[in-house]
């Protein structure tokens, strides 16, 4: 098959499955960023602490699981092999869990909440003024932004069955979200002044791709690396 039947093969599917499509294509870049910093740390050896397998189990045994209304959330994790153990650490490998954290994150919750939140941005403010660029601009900055780095954290939380799934959140939002504001607004300029609506979650994940490795990072660092004022120390 032709390269332009295959390109043009892939924009039939894309325009009759754009929420698949997206999510599928937003998923594969953050999952793509957190592979290659993966394989960045390993050879260089560089890594950053990480709490192990036992002080994860540590931590689960202060709540009853029976009672715990995240109870399929656990078996959710079990099934999928979602949790970290100390093989990863020990082996050198590359952490596998921490991978598909990523992937379903990236494919199932932030893919599909852009493709809608796109979809009636550009509805509601229809044009590319400069106006219009910015009042986008700083709604998908403002609006969208606090709410979906909320969810990062708190899903991911979830994932690892940790015990608070908001101290995490608390922690690091703040430096996050002001991270997210020196890298994002340029980016989402260029976005809503030249991309087509159609490109616009294909875009961002190109963009998450860079965006995802220094979140990666910030997800990374322990709570302990964090400062009294919640700043993470660089």
């Amino acid at each position: 098959m032709s390269v332009p039947r295959v390109l043009q093969k892939l924009k039939t599917s894309m325009q009759k499955r754009p929420l698949l499509f997206n999510s599928i294509i937003y998923g594969s870049f953050y999952t793509g960023a957190e592979f290659a910093q993966q394989t960045y740390n390993k050879v260089f050896k560089f890594s950053l602490p990480s709490p192990s397998a036992s002080e994860n189990a540590e931590e689960l045994s202060s709540i009853d699981t029976k009672k715990s209304p995240f109870i399929w959330i656990k078996k959710f994790n079990d099934a999928l092999g979602l949790s970290d153990d100390d093989s990863w650490t020990q082996s050198g490998n590359y952490n596998w869990a921490q991978l598909k954290r990523y992937a379903i994150y990236g494919c199932l919750v932030a893919g599909p909440v852009l493709h809608g939140w796109y979809k009636w941005l550009d509805a509601t403010y229809k044009g590319k003024t400069m106006k219009i660029v910015l009042i986008k601009l700083s709604t998908d900055q403002f609006i969208l932004t606090p709410p979906l780095v909320m969810m990062f954290f708190i899903s991911m939380s979830l994932m690892e069955g940790k015990a608070d799934v908001f101290n995490e959140c608390k922690v690091k939002f703040l430096q996050t979200f002001k991270t997210s504001c020196m890298y994002w607004l340029p980016v989402q300029f260029l976005n809503f002044l030249l991309i087509p609506p159609a490109l616009r979650v294909s875009y961002v994940s190109v963009a998450a791709f860079c965006w995802v490795n220094i979140l990666c990072y910030l997800k990374s660092v322990p709570l302990s690396e964090c400062d009294q004022n919640n700043k993470i120390k660089y």
